[in-house]
């Protein structure tokens, strides 16, 4: 059985942009106005712009690819989208505003439990330093629940659900925002998706 985590973001005409985390290609998490890269977040606030790099040195203006929809911890049931006015999580929305990660499997599997986190980038059990990350999980269904939780660590990791249904596709929406507890940059961290397949 081989299995694949691919990610995939949506600028703000929702088109698709797919890369895979194994590269070079990395999420940005930037200040400043949406769609602008590089700009520091300050101290104490989130991010309001995301962007694609693919490199280290990639973090210009100036850029060819696209800026992913800055998704902004507003409260905890809510969202700021690209710098608008805050919405509901549940109902303001779509899951084109959201990162997708799509677990794949050359045979029909299940997935018993599934989780996204962050870490320091050497022990997952380790909150990543200097920065408060948060996260939320785009509900299917009759699920309403949506909530920001903070994710620093495999054991405060947020749960995604499982997929009680057999298929060699099972898709998650999920949303990001970073903070900076304090000044310097945080690029020693890493954001991971976790399932427990059957």
């Amino acid at each position: 059985m081989a299995i694949t985590f691919e990610w995939a973001g949506y600028n703000s005409v929702d088109e698709e942009w797919n890369f895979n985390v194994l590269s070079t290609n990395v999420f940005g998490f930037y200040g400043g106005q949406a769609g602008q890269a590089g700009t520091p977040i300050q101290v104490g606030q989130y991010n309001s712009s995301m962007h694609i790099r693919t490199g280290v040195a990639d973090d210009t203006d100036g850029c060819n690819h696209p800026h992913l929809t800055a998704l902004q911890w507003a409260s905890d049931t809510t969202v700021s989208i690209n710098g608008d006015t805050a919405v509901s999580l549940n109902g303001g929305v779509e899951t084109t505003d959201c990162i997708r990660v799509k677990v794949s499997s050359d045979t029909n599997i299940t997935i018993l439990a599934s989780r996204l986190y962050a870490y320091n980038s050497t022990n997952v059990e380790t909150a990543p330093a200097n920065l408060t990350f948060k996260s939320f999980y785009h509900g299917t269904g009759g699920d309403t629940a949506w909530t920001w939780k903070s994710c620093g660590g495999r054991t405060n990791a947020l749960s995604c659900g499982a997929r009680d249904v057999a298929g060699t596709e099972h898709l998650y929406y999920v949303g990001m925002s970073i903070s900076p507890t304090s000044t310097g940059a945080s690029t020693l961290f890493v954001v991971r998706f976790e399932a427990d397949i059957q």
